[in-house]
């Protein structure tokens, strides 16, 4: 129908309308999400997490309590999507997409914030950059270390992605797993893996990791473990 045409026209506007805060898939998708989890012995995150993050933003806890909130929060009634019934044109259909996001970055949560080269748990690169290499920034490793002793319980590693590599491989003595492999044919349409952590599955209670490909082989974590040398 012509209302159909009206809502959806255009990339930007229907994805926002369905992913933006409080809109169609809010609720299923973002109750329950988190910016950082601690499941046994790793922490999983999107693109990395310090020391100066769970200290600046209050904790894990409260770093996604936070994301929550502003997901699920209502905008004024003005700004609501109404389905389009409102809207005669595919401008202002844009126009009010546009003006319901620029209206939702002003609340954001500084630990979702940032863009490119940003320093938040959701765009940094410190860990994981350049791709199937040793990290570049020199601090890195303090970094990392500093923060899985904050955080505690018994955390030895930490799982991310946001930095496609072309296969799962660890860095930083085995502490930073970077897991994406940008198999979206709109990255790079890089090959499947999967990260296979067996918790205390080994000697002494020790985690088991083991890369699963494609091909249907397991290979153990020490073979994808990047090791610097020193000069």
């Amino acid at each position: 129908s012509e209302r159909w045409r009206i809502q959806y026209a255009g990339n930007m506007p229907s994805r926002w309308a369905a992913f933006e805060p409080n809109g169609w898939l809010a609720k299923p998708l973002y109750s329950n999400m988190s910016v950082a989890a601690v499941v046994g012995k790793t922490v999983f995150v999107h693109a990395g997490l310090t020391k100066d993050h769970l200290e600046k933003y209050g904790g894990i806890e409260k770093m996604n309590q936070d994301a929550r909130n502003w997901f699920l929060e209502e905008y004024p009634e003005e700004l609501q999507n109404d389905d389009g019934y409102k809207f005669q044109t595919v401008e202002e259909v844009i126009d009010n997409a546009n003006l319901r996001a620029s209206t939702a970055s002003k609340t954001m949560p500084e630990c979702l914030g940032g863009g490119i080269g940003a320093a938040s748990p959701v765009w940094m690169r410190d860990y994981s950059s350049p791709s199937d290499s040793i990290p570049r920034s020199p601090k890195a490793q303090q970094m990392i270390d500093e923060c899985l002793a904050e955080i505690g319980y018994g955390v030895e590693r930490m799982v991310m992605g946001h930095t496609p590599q072309n296969q799962i491989n660890a860095a930083l003595k085995g502490k930073a797993w970077r897991i994406d492999v940008g198999a979206s044919r709109g990255v790079m349409n890089g090959t499947p893996e999967v990260l296979e952590i067996i918790h205390q599955g080994g000697e002494n209670d020790e985690d088991i990791i083991s890369i699963l490909t494609v091909e249907g082989d397991r290979i153990p974590a020490s073979e994808r473990l990047l090791i610097e040398i020193p000069f």
